[in-house]
């Protein structure tokens, strides 16, 4: 019976609740965090690639007599969308001419880079637009996650090499020259 009334004191004792708390509620605060922090970067990296895109988008408009290549749009954007990072290799681009009569779009999903596969030639289409013909402009940018296995980031869709795509679609008209 001593030994019972020994163990029953010993249980009694409040040592170590503030670990048992500590080790609960810690993770969750960690998790909460890193998936803020991952949406915070998401939203600023789909900003800049949007602000890179409407002035992109004002180069192309206001040049219409010139033939403007996948290369020369991506270069633009990665000119005017600073922290991009590995802009050239993340990016691509899709530009297609509006049929005004019936306003088809092209398909819904977007064309994106794998970064796992070796660099293949340019396949994204690009019409360059006359006078007042109405284009259709989409941007798609591949970013590693910064916790890909944590909260947010594990949620969200990504590639079968673990990027997520980002992307960012415009339509305007060519400025008549």
């Amino acid at each position: 019976m001593r030994n019972w009334f020994r163990f029953w004191r010993k249980a009694k004792r409040e040592d170590g609740n503030a670990t048992v708390e500590f080790v609960v509620v810690v993770p969750v605060f960690l998790l909460l965090f890193a998936s803020i922090f991952e949406l915070g970067l998401a939203t600023v990296r789909l900003t800049v690639l949007e602000h890179a895109m409407d002035e992109t988008m004002r180069d192309i408009r206001l040049s219409t007599d010139q033939v403007i290549t996948h290369d020369q749009i991506r270069d633009r954007l990665c000119e005017h969308g600073g922290p991009l990072e590995d802009c050239k290799n993340s990016l691509k681009v899709e530009m297609v001419l509006i049929d005004r009569n019936n306003f088809t779009l092209p398909d819904v999903r977007a064309t994106c880079i794998n970064k796992a596969e070796d660099a293949d030639p340019v396949t994204t289409v690009i019409t360059n637009g006359a006078a007042n013909d109405l284009m259709f402009l989409r941007v798609c940018y591949t970013i590693n996650p910064l916790f890909p296995s944590y909260g947010l980031s594990a949620q969200l869709k990504r590639d079968p090499n673990g990027d997520m795509h980002m992307v960012a679609t415009s339509i305007f008209a060519q400025e008549p020259s």
